[in-house]
């Protein structure tokens, strides 16, 4: 049973990644604490059930599925059921779901009453080794993805990468695509597996293999002010895509491999960067144009009112920041 503990300023947290995880969480979970269940309206009733047996005292909110409702709006609705119910301080709120529901549970957590534990249970791939960690929250405004925001770690992840089986491919292929940033960035050795293995045969091994990148950029630049911004690598035109687009036509992870296409110059590395975007069935262009995007990227968090630091890879394996200006 692999686990890692993540070191933030604030707190230590741990991370668990087992298989079958969801069979036995007496463990991890307390039952004398008030629980408050937050998934989407996809989230299988037999996770849920499995989670909900483990804690007697809980409340389960529910809201639609995708990235659109990753708003103001619900969060409003969910902040007023939590006041309904009297939700006390002592509370946990539990984040069951992917990056969305993470997203948005994490920051109801990081605000009701100053701020009340939380823990998160990604069941989608890209939650399981991207969003869960590092501690970023955060909600989208339709002018930007993610504008609204804290740093606000969680307690402990658990990772039940059986979870996974009850995806759809395109759910996937979405986590791909952060899966291959981490080789572009940081692992030339990793992103070479990503080409050449059957990653979903070995799922756990790139799952472990996945956190043990990105927990080295969380440790080492919480705040993101440096080198944690190689993480962002395709987030630039990936999150001005998903605003253009009102969050209707890519998935996350979709819109950032058009976006890492576009973040690469060299033609040797761009070329295998698609081949292997190809193999995971990710798109790779995408027909709006530099002008079409402006508006949105001028909204991207990695710079200030004069420039961007846009993030490349020159080499597979190392990425660097440029600054850019508008």
């Amino acid at each position: 049973m692999p686990s890692f503990v993540i070191k933030s300023s604030q707190k230590q947290y741990e991370i668990v990644i087992e298989n079958g995880l969801l069979n036995h969480l007496e463990s991890h979970l307390d039952p004398a604490v008030f629980y408050i269940v937050i998934a989407d309206d996809q989230i299988p009733d037999l996770y849920l059930n499995q989670i909900t047996n483990t804690i007697p005292k809980h409340l389960i909110i529910r809201f639609p599925a995708g990235e659109t409702n990753k708003s103001m709006a619900i969060f409003n609705q969910i902040i007023n059921q939590l006041v309904f119910h009297n939700v006390p301080k002592s509370a946990c709120v539990l984040a069951v779901g992917g990056g969305v529901t993470g997203d948005l549970a994490g920051f109801v957590a990081s605000v009701y009453m100053r701020g009340l534990p939380y823990m998160h249970i990604p069941t989608t791939l890209l939650a399981q080794i991207d969003s869960s960690i590092g501690g970023k929250v955060a909600i989208n405004l339709a002018q930007a993805k993610n504008v609204i925001g804290s740093f606000y770690p969680p307690d402990k992840v658990l990772i039940d990468p059986q979870t996974l089986k009850t995806l759809p491919p395109r759910q996937l292929q979405n986590g791909m695509a952060e899966m291959i940033k981490y080789g572009m960035i940081a692992d030339d050795a990793f992103f070479h597996r990503l080409q050449n293995e059957d990653v979903f045969a070995n799922i756990e091994s790139f799952i472990t293999a996945s956190i043990v990148i990105k927990k080295h950029f969380v440790e080492i630049d919480e705040f993101d002010k440096g080198i944690r911004q190689h993480l962002n690598f395709g987030h630039t035109f990936g999150h001005a895509l998903e605003s253009y687009y009102k969050y209707q036509k890519y998935l996350h992870g979709e819109a950032i491999a058009i976006g890492m296409v576009a973040a690469v110059t060299d033609t040797k590395i761009k070329t295998d960067l698609i081949n292997c975007l190809h193999k995971y069935q990710l798109p790779t262009n995408d027909p709006a144009l530099i002008a079409d995007l402006k508006p949105f990227l001028q909204h991207d968090k990695k710079g200030n009112a004069k420039q961007m630091n846009f993030i490349t890879v020159s080499k597979i394996g190392h990425a660097e920041i440029i600054p850019s200006p508008f």
